[in-house]
């Protein structure tokens, strides 16, 4: 039974800018169970003692965000597949005791483009066939996004990390399953403009100050069809997004990407379909 299970939240440092209480609140609500989403505040010396205590009957499990992602794994009992190839961690569910770590990051990023109308659906799946992905970072959200769009069948993926080596040995990873052209940079400034590009913002920066990932000359490079997708939604208006449309490239921020992720979350935790609109009215 669900009903004895109250209480779920979110792992990370930090988290009060989170807005998943709002959305993930409202989505209790709505299908009557009694369950309270909230946030902790988790230090990484703080970890081990916060999941062990997931573990407790009144528990749902938690959503796993910055720093958190990948430390967690050795801390759970199973591993889901996928999230078990992503490397990283954004789901706990507590099952009997026992926590299980999935990834709705890479799903929640691939529907979120979908609304963007960004790929295309065959069989339920999209399809990002002959567009190159420029992924700008290489922590625990940038694995849940690299697996996804090798996944999707991007013809040509780049890596850009300031440390080329996290950004190789990520790589290395997806090689193993993709077939397309993978390419590491540690130097933004050279990046070169390619048909059907999108380019995605997996790192904090523009989170905390108006930073942006990329020099604004770099983004002038590429064609108005481009997509800049920033995976930071507070604030809603980065740096980034601002440099892309002032140069007519199409953008958006990350509340898509948290809004399916979470409904992924919803679901695993409650054995429940979603209630997505009213997650995205509440989130919206």
């Amino acid at each position: 039974m669900i009903s004895d299970k109250r209480r779920v939240g979110l792992i990370g440092d930090p988290v009060a800018h989170s807005y998943s209480p709002r959305f993930q609140q409202a989505a209790f609500d709505a299908l009557g169970i009694e369950a309270h989403y909230e946030l902790w505040h988790t230090p990484a010396l703080q970890l081990p003692m916060r999941i062990q205590s997931l573990r407790n009957i009144d528990c749902f499990g938690a959503n796993v965000t910055i720093p958190h992602k990948q430390a967690v794994l050795p801390l759970l009992d199973h591993i889901d597949p996928l999230a078990a190839r992503i490397g990283a961690v954004n789901t706990i569910v507590h099952r009997a005791g026992l926590l299980w770590g999935y990834n709705t990051d890479a799903p929640g990023l691939l529907l979120a483009l979908q609304e963007h109308g960004v790929g295309e659906q065959h069989n339920k799946a999209t399809s990002l066939k002959g567009c190159t992905a420029i992924l700008l970072g290489a922590g625990g959200a940038a694995r849940g996004a690299v697996f996804a769009l090798a996944g999707a069948g991007v013809e040509r993926l780049l890596l850009v990390n300031r440390h080329l080596e996290r950004a190789q040995m990520l790589a290395a990873q997806v090689q193993q399953d993709y077939a397309g052209i993978l390419l590491c940079l540690d130097d933004p400034s050279v990046l070169a403009a390619y048909p059907d590009s999108i380019i995605i913002n997996a790192t904090p920066t523009g989170m905390h100050d108006d930073s942006s990932p990329l020099p604004a000359e770099v983004l002038s490079r590429f064609a108005p069809d481009t997509f800049i997708y920033d995976m930071i939604y507070n604030p809603a208006e980065t740096s980034l997004l601002r440099q892309a449309r002032a140069r007519g490239l199409r953008a958006a921020n990350g509340l898509s990407l948290l809004l399916h992720q979470g409904a992924l979350s919803f679901t695993l935790w409650t054995g429940r379909e979603a209630p997505l609109d009213v997650m995205r009215t509440a989130l919206y």
